[in-house]
């Protein structure tokens, strides 16, 4: 089997490929369509165009360079890594190339540079966010990524970069390929949605209105939107994602009530054994085995109860309780 590493080409100081004013890129897509992204929002985009169209230089200053070197020094890295590992799940070669060229479509005003696109020899079987198999096979775009504050499931926005880069190169198979924070490799099958896309091409017409017409988007709230927004049917990942992300955050509430009440309970429980026992330092020492062995931590435990002036801008001569409640593990 020929190594991958030989298959890839390029480096990692590739010229923009798309032409800004004119065409929105894959990685604008989230912007527009979505509003925001972890990097840009879709004011930012549109001003960055209307520059561009009078002839203006406008300086792109990364709200995370750090962020965006380590994702152009390890690209390389991830997608070699990337392809040997799906070659070692589908026992066979895979051929992968970085264009040169972006993928353009005049008539919508978008094109994409594109990280790599890759040849499955064999169908790759993998599960999609929603818990679909997927099974991929043949042309596939391949998108990239370092997260390091990843949480398991591919962002939004990157699914609409590939959907942006399927539109663009007629492509109709992509796969997000991430790493994340624990060095750790993740793959995601993204398929066609045709109510997507039909979403993006909206925001897209209406984005270039503005470009058009030297008009504003609207400001970007800066409080909770009055009217929620229904996403089921346009977004159904991000739907999905949403409803398991809420699950495990009730999940772990419910988890943290419950065990701020038994900590309570068993608060209550020693303060009671102290005061039982009328005293403020107690050790607990657990018994020791015939080995001389202690079959359990012991512990020291410290309660006392005070009385003390309340303290205000002027004496009140109100007296409050303070109560000092530690335990501490003993060596």
């Amino acid at each position: 089997m020929t190594p991958v590493s030989q298959q890839i080409l390029g480096g990692f100081d590739m010229p923009k490929l798309t032409r800004t004013g004119y065409e929105i890129g894959s990685s604008e897509a989230g912007a527009i369509v979505l509003h925001k992204t972890s990097f840009q929002n879709r004011i930012e985009v549109l001003r960055k165009h209307k520059l561009a169209r009078a002839g203006v230089e406008d300086i792109d200053e990364a709200r995370n360079p750090t962020a965006l070197r380590r994702g152009i020094h390890l690209e390389k890295g991830v997608a070699t890594w990337a392809a040997e590992e799906i070659e070692l799940l589908t026992d066979m070669p895979v051929e992968m190339f970085e264009p040169t060229e972006a993928y353009k479509k005049p008539d919508l005003g978008i094109a994409s540079s594109i990280d790599r696109i890759m040849k499955l020899n064999a169908p790759l079987h993998l599960w999609n966010s929603e818990g679909t198999a997927v099974n991929l096979q043949g042309e596939c775009i391949a998108e990239i990524k370092t997260d390091f504050y990843h949480n398991g499931r591919p962002k939004p926005e990157w699914v609409v970069q590939v959907l942006h880069q399927m539109l663009c190169s007629d492509i109709r198979k992509g796969l997000i390929l991430c790493m994340d924070q624990h060095g750790k490799l993740h793959m995601y099958p993204v398929e066609w949605n045709a109510a997507v896309v039909t979403t993006m091409l909206d925001a897209y017409t209406e984005f270039w209105e503005h470009v058009k017409n030297d008009t504003e988007y609207p400001p970007i709230a800066t409080e909770a939107q009055s009217e929620p927004v229904e996403i089921d049917q346009d977004f159904p990942d991000t739907n999905f994602n949403l409803l398991a992300l809420c699950q495990d955050f009730e999940l772990k509430r419910q988890e943290e009530l419950a065990a701020r009440k038994d900590k309570e309970s068993i608060r209550e429980t020693i303060e009671m054994a102290v005061e039982a026992l009328n005293a403020e330092h107690v050790i607990a020492r657990a018994p020791v085995t015939r080995e001389g062995i202690p079959a359990m931590p012991s512990y020291e435990i410290k309660y006392t109860t005070k009385l003390r002036e309340k303290k205000q801008m002027m004496p009140t001569g109100e007296m409050v309780e303070t109560i000092t409640f530690k335990i501490k593990e003993m060596q």
